[in-house]
């Protein structure tokens, strides 16, 4: 329907905590907490950047860059149910803009 209006854009980090649920349907959120990634995971390698938090346009990356973001490597995927495992990603494939940051926290809950 959107065509070419339609932006995917991927977010990936390094290690820290965030907000989830350990079942697929009902059940309270929970923070949980996740060390840095393993070699190997497209989230190592990208915390291997110059910058600690970056954001990239996927579709203008350097020939270089965008032969590694061609390949499918194992990645955490972070929705409404966790713990997950990582599963393989090929970034310039899924997304075309990538948001990395290097370390994140969980979203605070509704002021009392």
């Amino acid at each position: 329907m959107l065509g070419a209006r339609y932006l995917p854009i991927g977010f990936t980090f390094n290690r820290g905590s965030f907000l989830s649920k350990d079942a697929a349907l009902g059940g309270d959120w929970k923070k949980f907490t996740v060390g840095g990634a393993e070699p190997g995971r497209n989230e190592h390698t990208l915390d291997q950047v110059g910058y600690r938090d970056f954001h990239l346009d996927v579709r203008k990356a350097p020939a270089a860059a965008r032969a590694w973001l061609n390949v499918a490597r194992p990645a955490l995927n972070v929705g409404t149910q966790f713990p997950e495992q990582p599963r393989d990603v090929a970034i310039a494939k899924s997304f075309d803009v990538l948001i990395h940051l290097h370390d994140v926290r969980e979203a605070d809950g509704p002021a009392s």
